[in-house]
């Protein structure tokens, strides 16, 4: 069941048994799962693109040109935009290519197949780093005109950020759209015996660092204006926090459940239990934690709350129909109306910043999880399938993306990205395993 919702309706009233639980530590349970599969195939067409090693020009570390290439690889293949040419396809001498128009051997690149070309330069002193990238259409001959973008120098640390800043410019060269990388990624792992914590990284899985500080279980972060909210166990009672700066500080400590935070236009949607067994979603004031309004006053179990990107309205789940299913109001608690009907499990809905579909989990006819879309007017589409289990979907800023939680490959739940249609998907956390509910900073 969800994590939420487990503990309400089998009405546990300790403080452990309220414990969320993923779904995959769930037994199978009887009953018509959703039964909609993928539609079609494949129809993107990746743009072959060639990135070689990025030449040193002066003097430095010699390793800063292939750190470099290989953030702009992992950046552009995440992207679901591109096809990245193997570099043992490129079969001519690469030193006698330049920089240049004049001095690029156009046809060896389009004899190996690229459509776009990467190159670059860079020279390093007293730890300043001066980098030179530049985009190329091989068809053309031609060095493309980037968007935001222009070599400057910058100190070895932000090197990564200037990569990703780079990428970004080639992804809207070719779509139109800025690229999601230099942004965030929070979410919950295992890291022993009656511990989990709250962590960060960067949306292509480097500069992993803890957010949580204590030795007991934290879960269900989220980014919130500069914060990031999260529930812990810390203090015996599933509270809820936020970390701004480094600094916890206390938002909600209410007797029972305290958790599910979503912040939008200076209004935070929480899930409060009061000290009862049910649930009920209620808006907070961010900054204090003093209740301002309660949403939802039912008897059966509401949780998750998402708000939609221009803050109005409020998906949620709710069992009040005998099983978990998504839910929309307004944000001021008016017009609950039920929104998806296929299946009897579905929960962890996430709205798309586009503001036209809200992802979330289902169990499928064959008892697996799997992530589906729905729009406002119940129209369902199905994202994964025949890939273990795939939960707790989590938009890009943008809605071009989503994060989800995979158990593919045998390997436990790890992090993956996807297009939001599906189409590619990405292993984002390539070591460790046990992470659980993404949420994408915006």
């Amino acid at each position: 069941m969800n994590r939420h919702l487990a503990s309400a309706l089998a009405t546990l009233v300790t403080l452990l048994t309220v414990l969320p639980l993923t779904a995959q530590d769930e037994p199978e349970v009887d009953g018509e799962g959703i039964n909609i599969p993928i539609e079609g195939s494949v129809r993107r067409t990746l743009i072959p693109i060639a990135i070689p090693p990025i030449k040193k020009l002066g003097g430095g570390d010699s390793a800063i040109g292939a750190e470099i290439a290989e953030v702009i690889r992992r950046d552009l293949q995440i992207s679901g935009y591109f096809k990245i040419l193997p570099k043992d396809s490129f079969f001519f001498d690469l030193g006698t290519d330049g920089l240049t128009e004049s001095t690029i051997n156009f046809q060896n690149w389009y004899n190996v197949g690229a459509s776009g070309l990467i190159k670059g330069g860079y020279k390093e002193a007293s730890g300043q780093v001066a980098l030179d990238l530049r985009l190329f259409l091989v068809g053309k001959g031609k060095q493309a005109k980037l968007k935001q973008w222009e070599p400057r120098t910058v100190p070895r640390a932000q090197l990564r950020d200037e990569a990703h800043r780079f990428a970004n410019a080639v992804i809207e060269y070719y779509t139109g759209h800025r690229g999601i990388f230099g942004t965030h990624i929070t979410f919950a792992a295992r890291t022993g015996q009656g511990q989990k914590h709250i962590y960060v990284m960067d949306v292509d899985g480097a500069n992993l660092r803890r957010v949580s500080k204590n030795t007991s279980i934290n879960i269900l972060p989220s980014f919130g204006g500069r914060a990031i909210y999260y529930t812990s166990y810390k203090d015996g009672n599933p509270n809820l926090y936020k970390s701004v700066g480094g600094k916890e500080v206390t938002v909600s400590s209410r007797p029972g459940q305290n958790s599910g935070a979503d912040e939008c236009g200076g209004k935070l949607a929480v899930t409060l239990s009061q000290g009862g067994s049910n649930t009920d979603i209620y808006i907070l004031d961010p900054n204090t934690g003093e209740i301002q309004q309660r949403l939802t006053d039912h008897w059966g179990i509401d949780t998750s709350p998402t708000f939609s990107p221009d803050c109005k309205q409020i998906a949620f789940v709710s069992d009040r129909a005998g099983g978990p299913q998504i839910y929309v109001m307004d944000a001021g608690g008016g017009n609950q109306r039920r929104l998806t009907f296929a299946g009897k499990y579905n929960t962890a809905p996430d709205w798309s910043p586009r503001g036209d579909v809200i992802a979330f989990t289902a169990r499928d006819e064959r008892n697996k999880f799997d992530l589906f879309t729905v729009d406002l007017s119940g129209g369902i589409n199905r994202l994964t399938q025949n890939q273990g289990s795939n939960e707790e979907p989590a938009y890009s800023p943008d809605g071009r993306y989503i994060a989800f939680i995979s158990s593919r490959g045998g390997a436990g739940p790890r992090l993956y990205i996807m297009t939001a249609d599906g189409e590619v998907q990405t292993l984002i956390t390539t070591s460790g395993s046990g992470f659980a509910t993404p949420n994408w900073g915006r």
